[in-house]
């Protein structure tokens, strides 16, 4: 602790405890402290320090200590600028009480009150002190002492006087001292090669002090000595918009001097793929990845390409079998970020924001709004592609469209009508073939062929989703006991279809009650309505169904896919929608 302080001869200052001299002990009488909790110890215990308004005269005191307060400043910040008639009297009452700590080291001179305090007996003072004879090291060319009295001054700071807002002002001018101490410490340490101690002390500080430009070049030439050169360059992009938004003025020398030296040295380095593995039986879907890898391959149509489908159709594996494929086109990268939470709801945008960077290896930053002018400058002269996976609306998805050379795929159960200019691709119910096939890879073809029958009719049942598909195939696997005509006996026998596709810890039921939270109240409402109306749902009987709901709820169906129409053209009146047996089963009460 800060009991006593060393002097080394032939050197001005104190050093701390532990430098390599002869040392000269001076115990103190007094061991006062303002960072954090105000606090003073007097021959080894605590001393009482009294009432709220005596500790804050002793904070003022402490905080101009060796030189007079005057009486009208004291009384002025003890009463908030309205002192009683009694001010001076109750003044002298706390003056008293404080003596007992302090002795004739408090005293009444001329106007006012002031305090003597050593060096070596406060921490605030103790951090000026370490603080002027680090500079005066550095100033007689002693660079190795002046660091490291600096570096001592700047892990012992805390934010003083945290106790008492009205000393607010006199903390920021402490914490500005502060600041420059550490940008000085910083620049000498990196200069002899400390630049993960450089980056371990001044991650705390740079992005809430994001102005500081000295305190911003020595982060920058820190990240990219540690080989962090992309997160370099999107600190000093937040800088330069700070500075914009908030000043309205360019980066000055020091910052963009740090940039320059920044682009010649640091490569521009790729992100690789963090796809998640593509699934090894993937089964149909050729047309539909043929028209997203000739979309992306080559001369291009559209950067961005929306997977919309019903529950279960497989659009995230679709999206990343289709991701993995494209790896030639897109040399910088390849990665997917859930847009949606796991309850089914839209993600904050800057929750969204917040995992993207961390994604990428940018770190945090303070504001959704800098965020995204991180993204947006460490993407543009890259070629990715970005797999935004489980859509739920269309904002999130507009403002992360990266642009320029890279390209999305969006997943979504929803048709994201409003997008513009972009490629959709929709995903059908699996054919019998295609659903045939998964099944014979999961639980093994010759189980299939061994009663096609009984395969046929689970499959029947499963609707063409190839999620139903695979949630029933492979708990088949798991009861390699059970025939496939008794299982199909089960599903035949049962209104809970959704709980009967079902494989280690999900269902299908689980999957639609993901759905439903992420759908709009709207749609909600007209999924209930629907969901117990029995077939046909031919026009007019869905529109009766959906009672005042109207056209509105009936396109809001088909927005997420809940309603689909035949293939042929027919008018509106004389079409018959199709609602998925299991969606309707899966539809809450």
């Amino acid at each position: 602790m800060w009991g006593h302080a060393t002097h080394v001869r032939g050197r001005p200052g104190w050093l701390v405890q532990g430098m390599t001299a002869t040392p000269e002990v001076a115990v103190s009488v007094l061991d006062c402290r303002v960072f954090s909790e105000l606090s003073v110890a007097t021959g080894g215990r605590q001393a009482d320090l009294g009432g709220p308004k005596q500790r804050l005269l002793l904070a003022v005191l402490l905080s101009r200590a060796n030189t007079i307060v005057g009486v009208d400043e004291l009384t002025e910040t003890l009463w908030d600028g309205a002192p009683p008639r009694s001010a001076r009297k109750n003044l002298q009452v706390y003056v008293s009480k404080l003596r007992k700590a302090f002795g004739d080291r408090l005293t009444h001179v001329g106007p006012g009150y002031r305090l003597r305090v050593g060096p070596g007996e406060c921490d605030l003072q103790r951090f000026d002190h370490l603080v002027r004879s680090g500079r005066r090291h550095v100033l007689d060319g002693d660079f190795a002492i002046g660091a490291e009295l600096l570096g001592e001054a700047v892990m012992a700071w805390q934010r003083p006087f945290a106790e008492f807002p009205r000393l607010a002002d006199e903390a920021d001018r402490r914490e500005e001292r502060f600041l420059d101490a550490l940008e000085e410490w910083a620049e000498l340490v990196a200069e002899r090669g400390g630049h993960r101690l450089v980056l371990e002390r001044l991650a705390p500080h740079v992005r809430p002090h994001v102005l500081r430009e000295r305190l911003g070049a020595a982060w920058l030439h820190a990240l990219a000595a540690a080989g962090r050169g992309s997160e370099a360059l999107a600190h000093y992009d937040l800088v330069r918009r700070a500075l914009a938004d908030e000043l309205g003025v360019d980066p000055g020398p020091a910052l963009t001097a740090a940039h320059r030296a920044l682009l010649a040295v640091a490569p521009r380095t790729a992100l690789g793929t963090q796809l998640p593995r593509d699934l090894p039986d993937f089964v149909g879907r050729g047309a539909e990845v043929r028209q997203v890898v000739d979309e992306f391959s080559g001369s291009r149509g559209h950067d961005v390409v929306v997977v919309t489908g019903p529950v279960g159709a497989g659009k995230s594996a679709f999206a990343v079998h289709t991701a993995h494929l494209l790896a030639d086109a897109f040399p910088d990268g390849r990665f997917l970020l859930d847009l949606r939470a796991p309850d089914g709801t839209a993600k904050p945008a800057a929750t969204v924001l917040a995992e993207l960077l961390e994604l990428l290896g940018l770190g945090a930053v303070p504001s959704a709004r800098r965020a995204l002018a991180v993204w947006r400058t460490w993407v543009a002269d890259r070629r990715m592609l970005v797999v935004l996976d489980n859509a739920v609306g269309e904002d999130v998805v507009r403002a992360l469209l990266p642009g320029g050379a890279s390209a999305t795929i969006v997943t979504s159960s929803q048709r994201l009508s409003g997008l513009e200019g972009v490629c959709r691709v929709e995903l059908p119910p699996f054919t019998a073939a295609e659903s045939t096939e998964l099944l014979g890879r999961i639980i093994g073809h010759g189980r299939v062929l061994a009663d096609p029958g009984a395969a046929r009719g689970i499959l029947r049942h499963c609707e063409g989703s190839p999620l139903a598909v695979r949630l029933t195939a492979a708990r088949l696997d798991a009861l390699r006991h059970v025939r496939l005509a008794d299982h199909l006996d089960r599903l035949a026998a049962t209104r809970r279809l959704p709980d009967e596709m079902s494989a280690g810890g999900t269902s299908l039921r689980k999957h639609y009650e993901v759905f439903h939270h992420g759908l709009t109240p709207l749609q909600r409402a007209a999924y209930r309505r629907v969901a117990a109306l029995p077939g046909p749902h031919s026009h007019a009987r869905v529109l009766a169904a959906l009672g005042e709901l109207g056209e509105p709820g009936l396109e809001a169906l088909f927005e997420c896919h809940l309603l689909t129409t035949p293939d042929c053209e027919v008018t509106a009146h004389s079409a018959d929608y199709t609602l998925s047996a299991l969606a309707a089963q899966a539809c809450p009460e």
